[in-house]
């Protein structure tokens, strides 16, 4: 079996059309409470007490900028020779995580100075117990000064799929397809989280190996 689900009281070995299939649980919003953030501005006429409308932020990036980025900047990488074929061969690792009890406000700065969007929660005992994405954090409609000192795994999605270090990559490309996530945890033999592979990781696998040394 080359995916594993992770929950509450649940550690199941998936086969690849289990994991095709199987939902990934998304964490509703809590509330709706939209916020307009108000800024000092002060002028020359308008004294030093005046709150002005903070500017709007720029849009998101487009979908795959992370993607294109990535592109560009292993154009510039000395091709290795040797076929790649499972997930062990492409995975990002050391894994950056949180301990379920972290704060909403850590995990968002988390966020931006990593420039990550995806975040394994991991229990002092080193297992998984959670994921949480940007998405997780955007969907949310609680005002930031409520939600920041909140524990991340209030947000979190407590059941996560995962994947082993010798997944094919194929498949595991298929599944995050087919669920339109953003990665995937990566466990070893004994369960514990050891990378994470993204569609940013694929296509770094892309533009380095030729198709056909890939999908080998």
């Amino acid at each position: 079996m080359s995916f594993v689900l992770f929950g509450p009281g649940i550690s199941d070995h998936l086969t690849l059309n289990q994991a095709l299939a199987h939902p990934v649980l998304q964490v509703p919003p809590q509330a709706i409470d939209p916020v307009q953030k108000i800024r000092a501005i002060p002028t020359a006429e308008q004294g030093a007490g005046f709150e002005a409308p903070e500017q709007e932020s720029p849009p998101n990036p487009p979908k795959f900028a992370a993607e294109v980025q990535a592109y560009r900047v292993v154009r510039h990488v000395q091709r290795e020779v040797s076929p790649v074929q499972v997930a062990e061969q492409i995975m990002t690792s050391p894994v950056i995580s949180l301990p379920p009890d972290a704060r909403i406000f850590e995990l968002r700065n988390l966020f931006d100075d990593k420039d990550i969007g995806i975040v394994p929660l991991i229990n002092a005992q080193q297992h998984l117990v959670g994921l949480v994405t940007k998405g997780d954090l955007t969907r949310q409609r609680v005002r930031f000064t409520d939600l920041a000192p909140r524990p991340v795994a209030t947000i979190a999605n407590p059941k996560v799929l995962t994947a082993t270090m010798q997944t094919n990559i194929r498949e595991l490309a298929r599944v995050l397809l087919a669920q339109d996530i953003r990665g995937l945890p990566i466990v070893d033999d004994r369960r514990q989280v050891v990378g994470i592979v993204t569609r940013g990781d694929i296509l770094r696998a892309l533009v380095n190996y030729a198709p056909l040394e890939l999908w080998l």
